[in-house]
This record gives C-alpha cells, structure tokens and sequence, in this order.
C-alpha cells in the first residue's frame, strides 16, 4: 500500500470498518514509514482531545421502530377510505335524476345556464370582493403540520447516517467544498450533516463547507438553527465566527444567551462575547467583516 491509500483508510480503521488484510497492510505500513507514522500519531492526539470534548447524544436504539411505526400510520391513513366518497355518490345521483337524459335537452340546459351566468356576472361585477375572515385555526393547522414534517426529517436523516461510516460522510462533505456555485439540494444536505452527524469531524467539516456559502440567507438560516442544539465547544465556535463574519442580525439573541451560560466551555462565552461586539458594530462597506473577529491563540480545551 502507498502512502496516500494509507492515509485515506486511516479514519476506516480508527473506526473498525477496514477489511482484516487491509487493516493488516496499513499496520506493517505504518511500521515502516515515518511520514504515515506521523500522520496517524497526528490523528490520534485530534480524536484524543475531541473525545474529551464529548460527543452528541446518539439517536435512542428505538428510533428505527418508532420510524416505521409512524410511516405505517401515515400509510394506514392514506389508504382509509375518504369520507367524502359516499357523500359524492349521493351528489352524482341526485344531478343524474335532475339532468335530462337526452344529450340534446342537456346541451340546451347548458346554454341557458351559461347566459344566465353572464348576465348575473354584468350585473353584480361591480359589486366590491367581500374578504375573507382570517381562519385562525387554518394557522394552527399549518404549523402542526411543519412541526410534524421537521421531525420527519430528523427521523430520516438519522436513519440514513445509520447506513454510512464515518470516512464516506466525510468524503460527502468534504466533495462539497471544491463547488463554486452549488445547487439548493447540496446546501440542505450540509446544513443536515451539521444539524444531526453523531462525528464532530463530519459537523466542522460542514461547518467549513458552509462558511464559502455564508452570503446564502438558506446557509445562515441552517446553521443559526443549528447552533442551539449543539453540545461541541470546536463547533460551537466554528457557528458563531460563520455568523458573525456574515453580519447576521437574526443570531443576536442565540449569542447573547451562549455569551451568559455558565455551563459552556468558555471559549464559546468569549466567541459569542466577540461576535456580539462585531454585529454591534456599523457596517463595513469594504474590507474583511471578521477583522473584529479574533479568537484566541491558544483555545483551552475543557
């Protein structure tokens, strides 16, 4: 094996998914070859200081059940009977016995009711549009629904992670960033890499994927959305220098909240403090919006 097959394989073995002879080949490589011994000894101290960090929570083992339950309901309930059908019946019967038989009385039917309604249609034309009340309990309606439809999504998203390892989800992301001008389905699929991978390595990935794309109201929506649920101080930080160096007056509540919680790593108090400072500031016609955006040199992993 080279170098560089070595060095691609080496998050499939840190995770116990290389194949046994290929897994066998890396290691008497590696016993041989300095550069990759380093590369791995690098590797290591990363995911080292990334599990001291934490990691999010992993989706509860039921998940899969409870998806397919609901998919089960949702499908018993499209194919129920509507209870309309009876009722269109009984309509179709009711116009049949009234309408004349004859094709001949019933094109005569026709044209009269026709010029019945264009003579009602000039008289009353004038006559102002009533508005419609505002249905209330339409609105509820639709935001059920949204929230139903959001945690479909969490759902699924889950369930497709279950199926990929750790390296081809990063190789997804890490696809993403050599794209100039992506299309709409490669920003939502980044911003759900950041919102749900379980790998802190795939959501920095993301978060770095994103950052070329930060002028996207869709980009700064995903990750200021994002930012609340997550628990890793690495990304946490990575969000809210994205944010801030896109001048995103929406994430002031979200940073002033971090920048007072006691709980949090106090890189990210000092990172939302900073980034406050920047959305504070008047706009910059010209130049780099993050220069006022400085993190610390030396970040204190806690």
């Amino acid at each position: 094996m080279n170098c560089q097959r070595v060095q691609d394989s080496f998050l499939d073995y840190q995770d116990g998914t290389l194949p046994a002879d290929a897994a066998a080949q890396l290691r008497a490589h590696l016993t041989s070859c300095p550069a990759c011994q380093r590369e791995w000894s690098a590797l290591q101290e990363i995911t080292r200081k990334l599990d001291t960090l934490g990691g999010a929570p992993e989706p509860s083992p039921r998940l899969r059940e409870q998806f397919y339950a609901m998919l089960e309901t949702h499908q018993r309930e499209a194919d129920a009977p509507s209870p309309f059908v009876l009722a269109r019946g009984r309509i179709d019967r009711f116009f049949a016995a009234l309408l004349p038989a004859a094709p001949t009385l019933q094109f005569a039917l026709s044209l009269a009711l026709l010029l019945g309604g264009l003579f009602a249609g000039q008289r009353f034309l004038a006559k102002p549009p009533v508005a419609a009340p505002v249905d209330n309990s339409a609105k509820v309606e639709l935001a059920a629904l949204k929230a139903q439809m959001d945690s479909m999504g969490q759902l699924v998203t889950y369930s497709l992670l279950q199926q990929q390892s750790t390296s081809d989800r990063m190789k997804t992301v890490l696809a993403t960033m050599d794209l100039k001008t992506p299309d709409r389905k490669v920003l939502t699929d980044l911003v759900g890499s950041l919102a749900f991978d379980p790998s802190i390595n795939v959501r920095l990935s993301a978060v770095e994927a994103l950052s070329q794309h930060a002028d996207d109201s869709l980009v700064r929506a995903g990750v200021l959305s994002a930012l609340p649920r997550e628990n890793a101080p690495l990304v946490q930080v990575a969000m809210i220098e994205l944010l801030a160096g896109a001048r995103e007056q929406a994430a002031q509540p979200v940073f002033e909240k971090l920048s007072r919680d006691e709980n949090l790593d106090r890189n990210v108090r000092d990172a939302a403090r900073r980034a406050l400072a920047v959305l504070r500031l008047p706009a910059q016609p010209a130049g780099n919006p993050t220069a006022n955006l400085k993190p610390n040199p030396t970040p204190t992993l806690t």
